[in-house]
């Protein structure tokens, strides 16, 4: 387990002990107390590096956030394991953790890929492929935003990019968004059109794949609403009202909600419409009983150690009025989607609002006897 530990933290980059034990220890209820010690003596064996405590909850106590120590990078190396980015600077890790807008936005986007991950634990989904922000940032790609020539040219990353591959299905492209309820019309507006940008040239070239959606999670439905709204209207002023179906926005909180529920149920809305839809397809059979839009199973799909249900997903189904996706946008690809090259380059943080913690630690670190 104490592998499992440092191999989670090497995919995820940072973790606290609540996630932790959200991932690997589901069934336990000591409020992470457990999970504590174990983390604990790996940071004392010098596998894992301790960061400072976040700032206090409203409830609870402020957990402590962990990155693999040098040790541990080599130790998942020596496994096979491949290491986000081969600079490792101790001092600069707890710079970035004292940087409370990048660790809070950082752990947030976290809470999404963990549930990711649970939902492949638990069910019959694959995640071939994931990127985290460290990755991400170690290519820098430029775009001019679509639709403004006189802007300058920005740098688009996404807060994480993975895939996620229900069996029989070929993998959708998943480029994740959090937002924290700071960013103006004006601002997002300009994000917008770089993603579009961004999404149009070089994202084929440098993930090597044709299929993408950009899910977007807000702390409120007002929020999400806001944000779909004023990307409709984006990409209406740009010209590129056909691309409006592959921008998803959703309120729905990933700690909270059953994985399943996050990424089959229908709580994902596309830009300014009022109809939600599901991130990932439905099964082919139940599919067929809502044609209207991509529904939830009524049934709980087949776990990873049963038969799964084979078949492709059913296409996206929508309004005859509405305009279809390209092509070159289908959420299913035609073939599976190669390795990526690196990508893109860092986006700048936006400045948070006080964050109301689902995952704080309930209680402080056990301290040893």
């Amino acid at each position: 387990m104490d592998e499992e530990i440092l191999r989670a933290v090497n995919r995820f980059q940072y973790m606290t002990a609540a996630q932790v034990g959200w991932l690997l220890y589901p069934n336990q209820h000591d409020k992470n107390r457990y999970v504590q010690r174990r983390l604990r003596r790996l940071a004392e064996a010098g596998y894992l590096l301790r960061l400072r405590e976040l700032p206090t909850p409203r409830l609870g106590s402020a957990p402590l956030v962990f990155t693999l120590a040098d040790k541990g990078r080599r130790f998942v190396a020596g496994r096979g394991e491949a290491l986000p980015s081969p600079y490792f600077r101790p001092s600069e890790e707890r710079a970035k953790a004292r940087d409370n807008p990048f660790i809070e936005h950082t752990l947030a986007a976290i809470d999404v890929l963990v549930a990711a991950e649970c939902l492949c634990r638990e069910y019959a989904v694959a995640m071939p492929r994931l990127l985290n922000e460290r990755q991400l940032k170690r290519s820098s790609i430029r775009v001019q935003p679509a639709g403004r020539p006189d802007a300058p040219r920005v740098a688009v990353i996404p807060d994480a990019w993975f895939q996620l591959a229900p069996v029989g299905s070929e993998p959708v492209s998943i480029a994740l968004e959090l937002d924290r309820g700071t960013e103006g019309q004006k601002h997002w507006r300009r994000k917008v059109a770089a993603l579009t940008a961004w999404a149009e040239g070089p994202y084929r070239e440098a993930f090597e794949t044709d299929n993408l959606t950009v899910a977007v999670a807000a702390p409120t439905q007002v929020r999400r609403d806001h944000l779909s709204a004023w990307t409709a209207e984006e990409l209406v002023t740009i010209g590129k009202p056909e691309l409006a179906d592959i921008f998803l926005f959703t309120d729905a909180s990933p700690v909270a909600a059953d994985p399943f529920e996050l990424f089959f149920g229908l709580c994902w809305y596309p830009a300014g419409q009022a109809h939600p839809v599901s991130l990932l397809d439905a099964q082919p059979e139940t599919a067929q009983a809502r044609p209207t839009v991509r529904a939830t199973p009524k049934a709980t799909p087949a776990k990873q150690q049963r038969t799964p249900r084979p078949g492709p997903p059913t296409a996206w189904a929508r309004p005859p009025e509405k305009p279809a996706i390209p092509a070159t946008f289908a959420r299913s690809a035609t073939a599976p989607a190669p390795k990526p090259k690196t990508p893109v380059a860092p986006d700048e943080l936006d400045e948070p609002d006080e964050l109301d913690w689902a995952l704080m630690d309930d209680e402080q670190e056990v301290k040893p006897k």
